[in-house]
């Protein structure tokens, strides 16, 4: 793990529960204290305006908000490539060639 705390008091965090934790709200916890680490993980103490107590959680199940992630830079979008499918490469086989007279005779007797 790291060296140091990667969260500070006062900083807004969200909580990801673990999966037997799935009833805690999903909002924004401000860490409260910084506790020290445990087999190589360090933990927190954190609050939630929608609880009555606090919580203490590894850093593991902390994550930086939504809101304070800079977006990406979007990419100037290119102008999408024209794909053309002609009949020799859908290995569609031509007919024998034949005077166009002769096509169009055949047509009007069938």
């Amino acid at each position: 793990m790291s060296s140091s705390h990667k969260f500070g008091v006062g900083e807004k965090v969200d909580f990801v529960p673990a999966f037997h934790q799935r009833s805690a709200p999903t909002t924004e916890y401000q860490i409260v204290r910084q506790l020290p680490d445990h087999n190589g993980e360090f933990f927190y103490q954190i609050k939630s305006a929608r609880e009555p107590h606090d919580r203490v959680v590894g850093e593991s199940q902390l994550a930086t908000p939504a809101s304070q992630i800079e977006p990406r830079r979007s990419r100037a979008k290119r102008p999408a490539r024209r794909v053309v499918k002609t009949r020799a490469k859908r290995g569609v086989k031509r007919a024998a060639a034949r005077p166009r007279a002769a096509r169009t005779r055949s047509r009007k007797r069938g």
